[in-house]
């Protein structure tokens, strides 16, 4: 028989928002803590005298008003409390409990258990026409000398504005060459809808240890479905998607054609997202040829990001030259202002001359940097 008295309320979403549902419930109490009361309480050792009869104690459950257990308590209890989750529960008298993104063997438990049993699903921002629009007034002015891509990219997206049907995530390849403004388009997208992007780093995923992470191992261990259902934004970008091992792009067949992506312990549906990858390949042949048709063809758009003309090497200069400029103190200034080369050119015109020579933003960040500090170290050490 389902349990009628306890509320459950589970959420599914980033961690902040779980904060602000239940920042304003009284006597709250968390999980963790219980599960050491009930070890401590259940395991303990009655000292019983020869002869004399076991007094049964009776069990009094402790009332407890709001039980809270966020993503992260899961990891800290063993796998015979998971296993006996709704037992640890029973063992008290609970009003309300919310939980935040639970293991799906979890759920299930509740849901069997708790007649009152509530799922909430958190609503990331979308892309409407809005939000098309300033990513179209915007663009040019983060992310230089790629106009192309912008108009590519606003192609693919406006389908989410145009095609109310599609609820599945669009799945875009970012190529080209490195530094020239692929992982600050996602970057951008994300900031315009006010989320933090969801980045993961695929040059790392090489061996065993990422397939665990991949598709899941024990409910202790991190994985790439628990950070999904735990991400800020519906933007999310796989850099050097093009890096992982092959043999792990078959865990992301069902995630770029229905946005569902499960492992051994969670499940996470992606809606109306954005999944970027990017690669330093040339053209959509090289893509295809060096990842297979099986991952290729689950791609709904590929966008091309090119080299970096001249003048958009030098309004990158002009970029970092002012952001590094303006962290000064009037006295640093006044060293840079000051500062002439042997041809009688300020830094600024300097750098300028010497754009050609450069490669892309990784690259103009340094060198701008560099030279900056250089003039200043020379300045320290005359004085």
């Amino acid at each position: 028989m389902k349990s009628k008295k306890t509320s459950v309320n589970v959420f599914y979403g980033p961690r902040k928002e779980f904060e602000n549902l239940i920042k304003s419930k009284k006597n709250k109490e968390f999980f963790t803590a219980i599960v050491q009361e009930y070890d401590d309480e259940t395991k303990a050792i009655h000292h019983v005298v020869e002869g004399q009869p076991v007094e049964q104690k009776k069990h009094i459950k402790r009332k407890i008003t709001n039980l809270i257990i966020n993503s992260d308590e899961y990891s800290t209890i063993t796998e015979g409390a998971i296993q006996n989750f709704t037992s640890i529960l029973d063992y008290y008298d609970i009003g309300n409990i919310y939980l935040q993104n639970p293991p799906y063997i979890i759920a299930e438990k509740l849901k069997k258990v708790y007649s009152k049993y509530v799922e909430n699903h958190y609503q990331y921002n979308s892309i409407n026409i809005d939000v098309i629009k300033q990513i179209n007034n915007n663009y040019s002015s983060n992310i230089i000398g790629q106009d192309l891509a912008k108009k590519s990219l606003l192609r693919n997206i406006l389908s989410f504005d145009k095609f109310k049907s599609l609820k599945k995530p669009i799945v875009l390849m970012f190529y080209g060459p490195s530094g020239v403004g692929k992982t600050e388009t996602a970057r951008f997208i994300s900031n315009i809808l006010g989320e933090e992007l969801f980045y993961k780093q695929f040059s790392m995923f090489q061996n065993n240890e990422f397939a665990t992470y991949l598709f899941g191992g024990q409910h202790s261990q991190n994985s790439f479905a628990k950070e999904l259902l735990d991400r800020e934004s519906n933007v999310i970008l796989l850099d050097e998607f093009d890096k992982a091992n092959n043999v792990f792009y078959s865990a992301f067949y069902q995630f770029f054609d229905e946005g569902i992506y499960n492992d051994k312990n969670y499940s996470v549906s992606l809606d109306n997202g954005i999944i970027i990858c990017t690669s330093n390949y040339n053209s959509k042949e090289e893509i295809r040829a060096h990842l297979g048709d099986p991952i290729y063809f689950r791609f709904d758009g590929f966008i091309p990001f090119s080299e970096l003309d001249n003048e958009s090497l030098i309004k990158i200069i002009d970029i970092y030259y002012n952001k590094y400029y303006s962290e000064l103190s009037p006295e640093d200034k006044k060293i840079i202002d000051s500062y002439r080369s042997k041809s009688g050119k300020s830094l600024i015109q300097s750098l300028h001359e010497s754009s050609k020579g450069l490669i892309n933003a990784r690259n103009i960040n340094t060198i701008v940097k560099d030279c900056i500090l250089q003039i200043l170290l020379e300045d320290v050490l005359n004085t």
